[in-house]
């Protein structure tokens, strides 16, 4: 995909017609989220655990089923609301469907039941694993369930382009490629030569065209995607025209 040259973004067709894009989130933040999840656990287990303490001999099998509760019904209960633990609601991810609509109650249940699998041998090292060798981070329970864990992106207003040549491209682009020089042109001011040279050439092979010239048809086919129009007075006057 050639978005994935500039930002980790897949974008899925649905069976309405519509693209949506989606932000695969990866080992960093989902470690992180299960930090803050695993201390909010061992916080209410403490909290209950020591209340049930004073019960005696009662007390402590009452402590062993609540401690199966919360271990495992902690993640199920949160993520089939909205697909955000607490410590995915704060580093901004959510369980979804693989196509990217929200996931169902069977799916939760099915990546979180399997969740001793991805903890073989000790300390999820077979679910990291498995989540560093493929490009949506999924592991085993996701694969199972047929769930990923994705960025929920906030919608924000695209950057104004700056008014020049507009060029329509004389061949076709998908949604993603049109996007993908979108994101190029917004990014392009920012970007220093090498990384921008990079990233045209990427660009540059639907095109076909030569590396010293892409940068500027790129951004001028993404004016034409922005909504930009030439104006007749924006092309230089052939001499001997009044």
């Amino acid at each position: 995909m050639l978005n994935h040259g500039l930002e980790n973004r897949e974008y899925i067709k649905l069976p309405e017609g519509v693209d949506i894009a989606i932000t695969p989130a990866g080992v960093v933040a989902r470690s992180y989220a299960y930090i803050i999840d695993f201390i909010i656990r061992s916080l209410v287990l403490l909290a209950v655990g020591t209340v049930l303490a004073f019960f005696g001999d009662a007390g402590q099998g009452l402590i062993l089923i609540a401690y199966f509760l919360i271990s495992w019904g902690y993640n199920i209960l949160f993520e089939m609301e909205s697909g955000q633990t607490p410590g995915k609601k704060r580093l901004k991810i959510r369980v979804v469907q693989d196509n990217g609509l929200p996931a169902s109650f069977s799916q939760i249940v099915v990546r979180n039941l399997l969740r001793p699998a991805d903890m073989l041998p000790i300390g999820y090292f077979l679910g990291l694993v498995v989540m560093l060798f493929n490009n949506r981070f999924k592991r085993i329970g996701d694969w199972a369930a047929g769930t990923m864990v994705i960025y929920d992106d906030e919608l924000a207003t695209r950057p104004e382009l700056s008014q020049g040549e507009v060029h329509i491209p004389t061949i076709s682009l998908t949604t993603e490629e049109q996007l993908a020089v979108l994101a190029f042109a917004e990014r392009h001011d920012e970007l220093s030569d090498a990384r921008r040279r990079e990233l045209a050439a990427i660009l540059a092979t639907p095109f076909s065209a030569a590396e010293h010239e892409i940068e500027a048809q790129l951004v001028s086919y993404a004016r034409h995607f922005a909504g930009q129009v030439q104006h007749d007075n924006d092309y230089p006057q052939q001499e001997g025209k009044q």
